[in-house]
C-alpha cells in the first residue's frame, strides 16, 4: 500500500512538474503575442531552464528590459540555447525577438544562430537579423558574410536585398569612421560615482556643478501605478567635480504628487525657475507620455507639474523637451499628426513667461523614421537631435544641422566616437564656445541593455587664418596696358612659391601663412618687389589684401646717348634686390632664381659698361658673431657662383658679410619672444648694381 502511494505522489509531481512547464511555455507564448517582451523572456527562461533576471525599464516604455545579475551564468545559458532539446525552433525565433526587441544582442545573436543550423523557409528573416546582431556585438566581418549569403539566398526579393544592402553600408560607414583620424581628437569615459549606470542612465544636462539625468533605479516610487522598490524612470540629480566623476549620493526630483508610471529627461528655463520634462499616463487602458512643466518654489520644492496644452496633443506622444539656452525655443519629439512619419523633432516659440506658443515641425530635419532628443546649442548655432532614418552607424544615431533653428543646413553624422554600433541618443554641450569640447551623450555602447551616460571632449585644433592678395602688374609707362605672363614669386613665412599672372595681369596668392611680400620680374623689364607689413606674426582674422605694382620697361642704349648718360640710367632705375635663405643654410633657393637671372640680364644686356656687382651675405641673430660672418660669406659665395655659371666674369663681382650685424627686421618681439617672421628677413644677401664710367 505504502509503495502504491510513494508511486502515486511521484506520478503526480511529475505530471505537476510537466503542467507546469507546459503552464510556463503557454504564458511564454501569449506574452510574446502580446509583445509583452520581458514576460516573454522570463517565461520561456524558466521554461527551459535558465535563471531569473533582474528587471529595468527602457526609457519612455513600460516593457522591461532583460539585466542579467553577476551570479546569472551566462555561459549556461547560452549552452542551454544552443543545446537543449527544449529550443525548438519556435521558442529560437520568439526568444530571438523578443532579446531583440529589449536590445540584448548578445542572447538573440545566439538563437538566430540555433535557428540556422538548419534553415526554415518559416523564418526567412533570421539569416538579416542574426548578421544585425553580430554587428551590434562588434563582429563586423561576420555580420557582412552573413549579409552577402542572405543576399545571394534572396535575390529575387528586391525589398530583401534593399534591406541587407542597406546594412552593408551601415558596416562600410561603421568601418570608415574607426579608421578615422578624427577619432584620436576626443576623449570619451563613462561617467564614474553614484549613477548607477547599470540600471540605466540618460538624458543628462549640466546645471553649473549639477547633473540632472534620468535613471530607472529602484526608489521608493509609491503612487497608484508602482508598488514601492520597483524599476521607474524619474529626474536625479548630484554634484559633478569633474566631467567624468559625480560625488555624493543622487536626489530624486519629488513632486506634490506621484501619479506618473514614469518622468524624464529635464530641460530648465534660463532662469531655473521651470522645470519641463515627461510623464506618462494612463488614457483609456493605454499609456502617453506628455510634457509638463513644474516651478521652482525653493532650492529642493517643485510645484504640482502641469501638462502643456499646446505641445500635447490627444492620442499622441511628446516627449524630450529642451529649452533652447537663450530661453527662446522649446523642442520636444512627438508623434503628433503633420510629421514626416514615426516621432518627428518639433519647436514653438516660449513668450515672456517661457510658456510655448503653436509647435512647427523641421520639415528637412525628420525622416519617415525615429527623429528624438533635440538639443539646440546656440553658441555654435548647431541643432544636435538622434535619429533612425540617415546614413549611421547602427540603431539611433547623434546628427547636427547648423544655421538658425528655421533654417537649418542639412544634417551630418556626428561619426565616431560620437556614435558606436548601437543606440546613441541625448546629446548635450556645457561649452560656450566650442560644441564638442565639454559634452554629454547617452549611449549602450558599454552595456547589453541599457543606455549610460559618456562624457565626450574634443581636442579643438586653433583655427589657421589666411592672409590673401589678389595683385595686378601693369606697364608703368601706360597704366592701362597690364603684362601677362609677368613671374610672381611670393614670400611666405612657411613655404615660398611661385606663380604667373594671367591674361588679365591678375594674380592671386593666399591658402597659407601671412604673406611678407612678393618680387615681380618680365623679360624686357626691371623687376620689382613689394613689401607687405602685417601687425601680428599670428593671425587672428582672414586678411584680404589688393595690390597693384608697375614694371619699366628696360630700355635699349640709344646711341646718341653718351656713355656717361646710360650709366646714370642704369643707376637710376635699377634698384637693390634680395635674395633669401634657409635658417643655417647656403644654397640658393628657387624662389631667389628669378631675381638672379635679372641681375644676369643685365650683366648682359650692358657688356661694354663698367659694372660692379656688389654682393653682400647677412644671417639672423642665432649663433656667434665668428659663425655668422663665416655663413654670410657662404651666402654671397653661393649667388656669386649662380651668376657665374650662366656666364658673367667673377671678377666683376664683390663679395662682403656682415653676418648679424645689420639686420632689417627685428629677431625678438618687444616682449623678448622669438619672432621667426623677422630672422626669415634677416636671412639674405643683398645684390646691388652699380654702373660708372673708367676714368682713363
Amino acid at each position: 500500500m505504502n509503495k502504491i502511494i510513494i508511486f502515486s505522489i511521484a506520478v503526480f509531481l511529475q505530471l505537476s512538474a510537466f503542467s507546469q512547464q507546459a503552464f510556463e511555455l503557454r504564458s511564454a507564448d501569449g506574452f510574446y503575442k502580446q509583445g509583452e517582451y520581458y514576460n516573454a523572456i522570463v517565461n520561456y527562461e524558466i521554461y527551459l531552464g535558465i535563471r531569473k533576471p533582474l528587471i529595468s525599464f527602457t526609457p519612455y516604455s513600460q516593457k522591461k528590459n532583460v539585466v542579467f545579475s553577476k551570479s546569472d551564468s551566462a555561459q549556461r545559458a547560452d549552452e542551454i540555447i544552443s543545446e537543449s532539446k527544449l529550443v525548438t525552433k519556435p521558442i529560437a525565433f520568439k526568444l530571438a525577438e523578443s532579446y531583440r526587441a529589449l536590445n540584448h544582442y548578445q542572447r538573440s545573436e545566439k538563437c538566430y544562430a540555433r535557428l540556422l543550423q538548419t534553415p526554415d523557409t518559416a523564418y526567412p528573416y533570421a539569416r538579416y537579423w542574426y548578421a544585425v546582431s553580430l554587428r551590434c556585438n562588434n563582429k563586423f566581418e561576420e555580420a557582412k558574410n552573413e549579409l552577402n549569403t542572405f543576399i545571394k539566398e534572396n535575390s529575387s526579393s528586391e525589398s530583401k536585398v534593399a534591406l541587407a544592402t542597406k546594412e552593408l553600408s551601415t558596416l562600410a560607414y561603421i568601418k570608415a569612421q574607426q579608421n578615422s583620424d578624427s577619432k584620436k581628437l576626443f576623449t570619451i569615459k563613462k561617467l564614474r560615482g553614484n549613477i548607477a549606470q547599470a540600471e540605466g542612465a540618460y538624458a543628462p544636462i549640466l546645471l553649473q556643478d549639477t547633473l540632472i539625468f534620468t535613471s530607472a533605479r529602484i526608489v521608493d516610487t509609491v503612487n497608484k501605478y508602482s508598488k514601492t522598490n520597483q524599476h521607474v524612470n524619474h529626474l536625479f540629480y548630484n554634484t559633478i567635480v569633474n566631467q567624468d566623476s559625480l560625488s555624493g549620493k543622487a536626489t530624486m526630483i519629488r513632486f506634490p504628487s506621484r501619479l506618473s508610471i514614469n518622468e524624464a529627461t529635464a530641460t530648465f528655463t534660463p532662469d531655473r525657475k521651470k522645470l519641463f520634462f515627461s510623464r506618462s499616463s494612463v488614457q483609456n487602458g493605454k499609456t502617453f507620455y506628455g510634457i509638463y512643466v513644474s516651478e521652482r518654489i525653493n532650492d529642493t520644492t517643485w510645484s504640482e507639474p502641469h501638462k502643456l496644452d499646446k505641445i500635447n496633443l490627444e492620442g499622441s506622444n511628446s516627449i524630450q523637451p529642451s529649452v533652447t539656452q537663450d530661453g527662446k525655443f522649446i523642442l520636444f519629439a512627438s508623434d503628433r499628426v503633420g510629421g514626416s512619419g514615426g516621432f518627428d523633432i518639433w519647436g514653438a516659440k516660449l513668450d515672456a513667461n517661457f510658456y510655448p506658443e503653436e509647435p512647427f515641425n523641421f520639415v528637412g530635419i525628420n525622416t519617415k523614421e525615429d527623429e528624438q532628443a533635440p538639443y539646440y546649442h546656440t553658441y555654435s548655432k548647431t541643432l544636435a537631435f538622434a535619429s533612425k532614418g540617415y546614413k549611421g552607424m547602427g540603431g539611433f544615431d547623434i546628427y547636427a544641422a547648423t544655421g538658425e533653428l528655421t533654417s537649418l543646413k542639412n544634417p551630418y553624422n556626428m561619426g565616431a566616437p560620437v556614435n558606436s554600433p548601437k543606440d546613441d541618443i541625448y546629446f548635450f554641450s556645457s561649452s560656450k564656445d566650442s560644441l564638442l569640447k565639454n559634452a554629454y551623450i547617452s549611449s549602450d555602447r558599454a552595456s547589453d541593455c541599457c543606455l549610460e551616460i559618456f562624457s565626450l571632449s574634443k581636442k579643438i585644433i586653433p583655427k589657421v587664418y589666411h592672409h590673401k592678395i589678389i595683385g595686378y602688374v601693369l606697364d608703368c609707362d601706360s597704366a592701362s596696358n597690364v603684362i601677362e605672363n609677368a613671374l610672381v614669386n611670393v614670400e611666405k613665412i612657411a613655404a615660398p612659391f611661385t606663380t604667373t599672372t594671367n591674361k588679365g595681369g591678375f594674380f592671386f596668392a593666399g591658402n597659407g601663412d601671412s604673406i611678407n611680400g612678393f618680387y615681380v620680374s618680365k623679360d624686357g623689364y626691371i623687376p620689382e618687389s613689394q613689401k607687405i607689413s602685417l601687425s601680428k606674426t599670428v593671425l587672428t582674422h582672414d586678411v584680404n589684401d589688393t595690390f597693384s605694382i608697375c614694371l619699366k620697361k628696360i630700355k635699349p642704349v640709344i646711341v646718341t646717348k653718351t656713355v656717361e648718360q646710360v650709366v646714370d640710367s642704369i643707376n637710376s632705375t635699377i634698384k637693390p634686390q634680395n635674395i633669401y635663405f634657409d635658417f643655417n643654410k647656403s644654397v640658393v633657393r628657387q624662389d631667389a632664381v628669378p631675381v638672379l637671372d635679372q641681375v644676369v640680364a643685365i650683366l648682359k644686356k650692358y657688356p661694354t659698361i663698367s659694372i660692379a656687382l656688389d654682393i653682400n651675405g647677412y644671417t639672423d641673430s642665432k649663433g656667434s658673431d665668428a659663425y655668422n660672418l663665416k655663413l654670410g660669406n657662404a651666402r654671397a659665395e653661393a649667388a656669386k657662383k649662380y651668376i657665374a655659371d650662366q656666364g658673367i666674369d667673377a671678377n666683376r663681382m664683390t663679395l662682403k658679410s656682415f653676418g648679424k650685424s645689420m639686420p632689417v627686421a627685428p629677431n625678438t618681439t618687444a616682449d623678448n619672444q622669438d619672432n621667426p617672421e623677422g630672422r626669415a628677413l634677416n636671412r639674405r644677401a643683398e645684390i646691388s648694381i652699380k654702373a660708372f664710367t673708367i676714368k682713363k
